[in-house]
This record gives C-alpha cells, sequence and structure tokens, in this order.
C-alpha cells in the first residue's frame, strides 16, 4: 500500500487493523513502525478514534489498545440474523460432550475468521479467540472452508503467498495444499495432524446452508495422544450431529 496515496479513512482502518492483530497495547512509535504511517498522523488519528470510543488509552503507560466501539460493531456483525444464540447453544453442548475447546468460524471473501469460540479450562491454551484469522493453508477451520471455495481462485491465493513452515506437517506447497482440499472434500471434513504446533490436532467439519453453500465450519483442537483415533472417530460424528443442527437455520 502506497501510504502517501491512502485516504484518511484508510488509514484509520490500517491502524484498527493492525492493533486488531496485536492483543497487547501498542504505543504511537510502535504503531507508527508497525502501520509505515508517521507518529503525527498515527498521534492524530488515534485522538479522533480515542474521542469516539475505537480506541481506549491506558493513562499511565499512554499505550493504546482496542475500545468498546469496536466491539460493539463486532458484536453486531456476529448477530447478524439471530445465530448467535443457536450457533452458542450447539458449540457450547459439544464443548460439554467432548470436554475440549470448539469454535465455529467462517469465511469472509478471501478470509477465514473465527467468530465463535468456547475454550474450556486445559493444563494448555490453544489461543483462538473470535476475530481471529488464520493462513489458509493449515488447520482445520482454514482447509475446511478453503476446500470448499472458489478452485481457481484458492489456487491463484496460493500462489500469491509463501507459506512458513510453522510444525511438523505444516503444508507448504500450493500443489500440495490443492490435493489436500480435494481430499476434504471428498472425505466431507478436515483433519489437521501437528500442522498448526507440535501436538496439536484439529478436526473441522463445514456447515451446510439449504442450498448446499458451505457457510461455516464446526471446529475443535486437541492434544495428539494415544487415543487420537477414537477421539477422531467421536468427534467428528458429534460435530457433523452439530453442524446439521446449525444447517437447520441457515439459508
Amino acid at each position: 500500500m502506497n501510504k502517501d496515496k491512502t485516504t484518511p479513512i484508510e488509514k484509520a482502518l490500517l491502524i484498527m487493523e493492525t492493533m486488531s492483530n496485536h492483543p497487547e497495547e501498542l504505543k504511537v512509535a510502535e504503531l507508527s513502525e508497525l502501520t509505515g504511517l508517521n507518529r503525527t498522523t498515527v498521534h492524530r488519528i488515534l485522538g479522533e478514534l480515542l474521542a469516539k470510543e475505537w480506541v481506549i488509552q491506558d493513562y499511565k503507560t499512554r499505550k493504546f489498545m482496542i475500545g468498546p466501539m469496536a466491539f460493539h460493531v463486532g458484536m453486531a456483525y456476529t448477530n447478524h440474523n439471530n445465530m448467535e444464540s443457536k450457533i452458542l447453544e450447539v458449540i457450547n453442548t459439544l464443548c460439554e460432550q467432548i470436554k475440549e475447546s470448539v469454535g465455529y468460524a467462517i469465511r469472509e471473501g478471501d478470509k477465514v475468521i473465527s467468530i465463535y469460540e468456547t475454550e474450556i479450562h486445559q493444563p494448555y491454551k490453544m489461543n483462538y479467540h473470535p476475530g481471529k484469522f488464520y493462513p489458509i493453508n493449515r488447520g482445520a477451520y482454514a482447509k475446511c472452508l478453503m476446500a470448499y471455495y472458489d478452485q481457481d481462485r484458492v489456487k491463484q491465493l496460493l500462489l500469491e503467498q509463501t507459506f512458513e513452515k510453522v510444525a511438523p506437517n505444516t503444508l507448504t506447497d500450493p500443489e500440495e495444499i490443492m490435493q489436500e482440499y480435494a481430499k476434504i472434500r471428498a472425505q466431507g471434513y478436515a483433519l489437521s495432524e501437528e500442522e498448526v504446533a507440535p501436538l496439536v490436532m484439529g478436526i473441522g467439519v463445514p456447515v451446510f446452508s439449504k442450498t448446499g453453500e458451505v457457510k461455516g465450519c464446526l471446529a475443535c483442537a486437541f492434544l495428539k495422544g494415544q487415543d487420537k483415533d477414537e477421539k477422531v472417530e467421536t468427534f467428528l460424528r458429534l460435530f457433523r450431529q452439530g453442524a446439521e443442527q446449525i444447517s437447520h437455520y441457515l439459508y
């Protein structure tokens, strides 16, 4: 992005997007470095965002973070079509049944984003949270949703990016990733095994609308163990039932 030609709105959105990707509080200088905008511009825009509560500031450290207005708008998005309570009911039930953290993600354009997460108390944290974007080459969410997206567009996206091998089984080659998507469509679910992190597995099932379009992905992550095959079989059965329940409300 050419920072000299961007509009004030684009600059404000860039700052908000940058802050959303960095959950820690940030100084003006840090935001300037991360966005490529000069400090004066960042300071001015933050002042305007602060006045409208899109950001808040710690009066001691002088650092900024996402504010309540951003949460308000985000909740309006998740409440669209009154689906939140129905999806959360399914997620909470699954969470109780399998004793693992469960979530629901959607594809918006070319991006995969989690919109609901229920995390149970575990000695480990998966660090999944609503509003998080996921790389399209790894993990149950991304693989499941991109497998049912326009494959010509998906191939173009894969060729435009370079993927880092972050775990033993992370897929980085576009052709191998396309083959994985085809496998997911054939079997009807996505399985992730040590693609995101060592010893971490995930399983995701597509959620179809009444017209047959994939609207979301119901998924969970869990630690790999000797009982992994048994868990996959059980989770898959329960998640397919949950996906079918959600599908009844989708058009």
